[in-house]
């Protein structure tokens, strides 16, 4: 079986961002709901209610996201506003190997587009490559800014 490749899945609803984060958890910290719940400080039976309905606490929504490792419920609320995730930035030079991934990645998104004109997958597939696309961009933008900036260092010994 192939692995996920979390970095390109976009959550469509709420629901859905819940379920992806309880598997991201399953599959990448083999973590089962009890141990989630357990890190939460919360029942079993509260989680579960969580992940069938779609409802989630906003003061819980942190913790279950860093419970499970990925930010998909954030990410689909700030999707679901028109706005764009974009990472912060670690100011470091862009290897080869990431900027080839990039390139690999747009050439994808130009192809999406492609078969989105043409009826050969579904505008919500293309619109979702493009949404990946642009924060992968916007990253690499603020990440070559960063690097142009010296860091200040702030003396913590005065």
């Amino acid at each position: 079986m192939a692995r996920t490749n979390w970095k390109c899945i976009v959550p469509h609803n709420m629901n859905h961002a819940i379920q992806l984060c309880k598997q991201h958890a399953l599959d990448n910290k083999n973590m089962s709901v009890a141990r989630i719940a357990d890190h939460l400080a919360i029942t079993t039976d509260t989680l579960y209610k969580w992940l069938g309905n779609g409802r989630i606490p906003a003061n819980h929504v942190f913790a279950y996201e860093q419970a499970c490792g990925i930010s998909f419920i954030t990410e689909y609320l700030a999707h679901s506003q028109g706005y764009l995730l974009v990472k912060a930035p670690t100011g470091r030079k862009a290897e080869h190997k990431d900027l080839n991934k990039l390139q690999l990645y747009m050439a994808q998104v130009a192809a999406k587009i492609i078969e989105a004109n043409e009826g050969d997958c579904t505008a919500q597939d293309a619109i979702d490559h493009i949404k990946i696309l642009m924060q992968d961009l916007a990253y690499q933008q603020k990440n070559v800014a960063a690097v142009q900036v010296p860091q200040t260092q702030f003396d913590l010994t005065s």
